[in-house]
């Protein structure tokens, strides 16, 4: 009977036999209950087909579609093509209660393409899914009572999106002024795909050139604001790590790095006012850009780190850090590849700006399953592509190759992070010695690329990718074994902190060494290398005993070498950046002359009148180089900088020639209009009227305000 009285028509058969003693009220209610019990039972089905893997919808359609990588358009809902099809919202509610186990964290990741949300397995929409028949009946309640309303919301729906893509095609007359001329553009472009991205990838470079050329292309209309954005953002990349015929300076600031500051304000203001809800894959992209051009050009150097941990945030909240194949009855086999790459580049940068700051990184905390991107060139995929090809072995180059090997490290480089952050009782000598070994044993596994590549004959060059994977293994080593340098007077074990301390130093600098002697800059002006590298010979140096026959006092002269290589590198970076951060030069400028005095190379008064005299060479430089003054209302109307037409101007080391030691012959006022009358040019050291025009306070560098203990 209990089988009997679930069935549909069991009133009907008790009705039958004379059982009419249930009130018409009850029956009905019963009645009611069944038919939404089977209605639930139905949606579930409707579920399965939509699962992934499933070939069709319930609708009968295909689940296929291709998105642009660039523009990527509102893909239309299921809503809207079939309007007897559940609402969106409910939709998602059904699938969120029909999700299998397995997938239980995936229950809330909603949307399509790069228009995903995710929502964690404790999110308030729980209390929503485990209220059985919840989603039913709200869908009952609309089909029944608000019909009208939602009749009406469809077509306003459709209009709002048709509106939002009118928008998104639409030029930004503003951006525009500010681009410099095609070949300026072409310049700066090439040197970012050919460098940066061998290391970061973040766009797909065949598409984007084809982008690109449409772009330019006169009567395509292909101008739309959200491209102008990306080139700013990229321009701004590479507006001092472009070798210029002639660069001048505006004060501290060269002219370079005032135009990529200009971009980097016009692309963030831009970002700022875009919709969080209908954001695309080429606003994770300018993003992406934006960050690196803050650091390439040391914009708001203070925000490295919270700049990092909010791309990280803003991946985590559209799902970048979960496995995009897991929805691939929703997401292209293009944009699930792009998702995978933009995620890596975001760890990437996240890794590295809490390691310079000393401050933990989101990531150590977070559960992510994103599969590393594939060992492919861009050419093996696009944005038409239905599978993937297989990644390529290790040992041969991609431009894919850096993203690809530098996640086998990851957890290990967190782990680092995390104990490095945290308290220092929470690491002994013994783990010091097994965190080395795993760095080694990384290091020792990454392949051995032909590096000897002629950078003006093939783009593709390993030796970017091989410098940034061994470099960003070998930092953790000088940190590990610090604390330990001071004491190996007290007990000889530490000798070998002191060893791998000077190698791990010495090894960076030899690495980024080789890069600029292929004219290569992108990772110094990424990186504090120069500054930091120089800083540890330094010091674990000056530990050494006068007279020591160790290997580190044996190798003093050489290592007086490697610092001077920092200092050039610093230099050259300074005369394409500007110096608006003096203090690190005069640091490195002070350093060597310290450890000068300490080896005896020099007496200790003319090792300061050497470190005080380089540093005072390189501002007569920027004084030599100034622009005539101009006022702030020229300097708004100065929208465009000027560059040489070619981008094959690597080779050389500085933007303009310079001898290495302070010229002898006095200043030429009429040369140098800048300098005030009071002050003899002729002096080296009477220098306040002429620095302090640079925004110099040489107390506040050299003074007594210097309490690093």
């Amino acid at each position: 009977m209990s089988d009997r009285s679930d069935s549909p028509d069991s009133d009907g058969d008790s009705a039958s036999n004379g059982r009419s003693d249930q009130p018409p009220a009850r029956k009905r209610q019963r009645d009611h209950d069944r038919i939404r019990r089977l209605e639930l039972e139905i949606a579930q089905l409707k579920t399965q087909l939509l699962r992934p893997g499933a070939s069709a919808s319930f609708d009968g359609s295909t689940i296929a579609g291709t998105n642009s990588p660039a523009t990527q358009k509102d893909e239309t809902s299921p809503h809207d093509a079939d309007p007897n099809a559940p609402r969106p919202e409910v939709q998602e509610c059904i699938d969120a209660t029909n999700a299998s186990d397995e997938k239980v964290e995936l229950r809330f990741f909603r949307g399509k393409g790069f228009r995903t949300r995710y929502f964690g397995p404790h999110n308030a929409s729980m209390a929503f899914v485990e209220l059985t028949g919840l989603c039913p009946f709200m869908r009952e309640t609309a089909d029944e009572w608000l019909r009208p309303v939602i009749i009406h919301d469809r077509k306003d729906r459709k209009r709002r999106q048709e509106e939002r893509e009118l928008m998104f095609d639409q030029p930004d007359p503003e951006l525009e002024a500010l681009l410099p001329t095609k070949a300026e553009a072409d310049a700066l472009v090439s040197i970012y795909l050919d460098q940066f991205e061998q290391i970061h990838r973040i766009v797909h470079i065949p598409t984007f050139k084809k982008e690109y050329d449409a772009y330019w292309t006169p009567g395509a209309n292909k101008n739309y604001a959200a491209f102008t954005a990306m080139l700013l953002a990229m321009m701004a990349v590479t507006s001092t790590v472009h070798t210029h015929e002639s660069l001048k300076f505006v004060g501290m600031m060269s002219s370079a790095r005032h135009c990529a500051e200009k971009w980097i304000k016009a692309a963030d203001d831009w970002v700022n006012n875009q919709s969080q809800k209908h954001r695309r894959l080429i606003h994770y992209q300018v993003a992406c850009l934006l960050y690196l051009a803050k650091r390439v050009n040391t914009y708001k150097k203070k925000r490295f780190w919270t700049g990092s941990g909010a791309l990280i945030q803003n991946g985590i909240a559209v799902g970048l850090h979960r496995e995009p194949s897991h929805m691939a009855n929703k997401i292209t086999i293009y944009n699930q590849e792009m998702r995978r790459r933009i995620w890596t580049t975001i760890q990437e940068f996240d890794m590295q700006a809490s390691f310079d700051h000393g401050l933990p990184t989101l990531l150590s905390q977070l559960h992510y399953d994103t599969s590393p991107p594939r060992n492919l060139d861009d050419e093996d995929f696009g944005e038409h592509t239905t599978e993937l090809p297989p990644s390529k072995p290790a040992k041969e180059y991609t431009f894919s190759s850096f993203q690809n090997l530098a996640r086998s490290s990851l957890p290990l480089r967190l782990e680092l992070s995390r104990l490095l952050t945290g308290p220092t009782s929470d690491i002994d000598y013994d783990q010091v010695i097994r965190y080395t070994n795993d760095l080694t044993q990384e290091i020792d596994a990454l392949p051995s690329w032909d590096t000897n590549v002629d950078p003006s004959k093939s783009s593709k060059n390993p030796l970017i990718a091989y410098t940034l994977l061994h470099v960003q293994l070998r930092q953790y080593i000088i940190p590990l074994h610090q604390p330990y340098l001071k004491l190996r007077k007290q007990n000889s074990k530490y000798q070998y902190s002191e060893i791998i301390y000077y190698n791990a130093a010495r090894d960076i600098v030899l690495l980024h060494d080789k890069l600029y002697d292929q004219g290569l800059r992108a990772l110094n002006f990424l990186r504090e290398d120069a500054l930091t590298t120089a800083i540890n010979l330094c010091s674990v140096t000056m530990l050494q005993p006068k007279g020591s026959t160790n290997m580190i006092m044996i190798n003093s002269h050489h290592t007086l070498k490697l610092i001077e290589k920092c200092l050039n590198m610093k230099e050259d970076r300074l005369l394409r950046c500007g110096n608006n951060e003096p203090w690190g030069y005069s640091i490195m400028c002070a350093a060597l002359g310290l450890l000068e005095a300490h080896l005896g190379t020099k007496p200790s008064e003319v090792a300061k009148s050497s470190s005080a005299e380089r540093f005072v060479n390189l501002h007569y430089r920027l004084l030599a180089n100034q622009e005539p003054p101009t006022s702030s209302s020229q300097l708004a109307e100065h929208h465009h900088c000027h560059y040489p037409n070619t981008a094959n101007t690597l080779q050389s080391v500085t933007p303009f020639a310079f001898t290495p030691s302070m010229p002898t012959a006095p200043l030429d006022p009429s040369s140098a209009p800048w300098l005030m009358n009071n002050g003899d040019a002729t002096q080296p050291f009477n220098l306040d009227p002429s620095l302090e025009l640079l925004g110099i306070n040489l107390n506040e560098l050299w003074g007594e305000s210097w309490e690093l203990g």
